[in-house]
């Protein structure tokens, strides 16, 4: 494949990425400010052991809220990609629309916030400067990145014997699996079988004249 058609695979939150906004802005405002940013992504992640396909921006919401002491934010990912169906390994598309709440504390009082789960806390230097939370976005699609992907509940696989996609045609397989391994027990009893002396019958059953 010519390398210009291979797409970038993303270990790690596009470098482009920014999503900020001004701390002391919403400090002064005494209230809730919303914000929105639409991040390019034109790649590959690797998750859970698939490749989800993205060629949309992720659109982003984030309500902001709090004083000088804690913010509380609100972030909504929205993003549209492909992945492999889990059961034909068809390309199905993937939808996602989540929601995260994190709270970010000025080191100076972060330790007088022992309500708060270590991994939805986010410490920062001041609040009433830029915060960037492009890095907490990008945990957040990770995070939403579902385990199995299906391109229809009603999707029956691929065959295991002769390798066809169900959902298109019928391969008129029994669906009976044999182990390889009985299935040579069972050739070698059938020998034996034969090879009984006096037995004097053959493979139809039928006896010898």
């Amino acid at each position: 494949m010519p390398g210009g058609d291979r797409k970038m695979i993303f270990l790690e939150k596009p470098q482009n990425w920014q999503c900020s906004f001004d701390g002391s802005e919403v400090i002064e405002s005494g209230s809730c400010l919303n914000f929105f940013w639409m991040l390019p992504i034109d790649g590959e992640i690797e998750h859970w052991g698939q490749t989800y396909s993205f060629t949309e921006n992720v659109a982003v919401k984030a309500a902001v809220v709090g004083d000088s002491s804690a913010f509380t934010v609100d972030i909504n990912v929205s993003a549209d990609a492909t992945v492999p169906c889990a059961r034909c390994l068809s390309v199905a598309p993937l939808e996602i629309i989540r929601n995260f709440r994190y709270f970010y504390r000025p080191l100076a009082v972060a330790a007088s916030f022992e309500d708060v789960e270590d991994e939805d806390l986010v410490l920062v230097q001041s609040l009433d400067e830029e915060i960037d939370i492009s890095d907490q976005v990008w945990e957040s699609l990770i995070i939403s990145l579902p385990e199995k992907v299906l391109c229809s509940a009603e999707c029956r696989g691929i065959c295991p014997f002769c390798g066809r996609v169900r959902n298109k045609d019928d391969c008129g397989c029994s669906g009976e699996a044999i182990d390889p391994r009985f299935e040579i027990l069972a050739d070698r009893k059938q020998e034996d079988r034969d090879n009984v002396p006096g037995k004097g019958g053959n493979q139809s059953g039928n006896s010898k004249k």
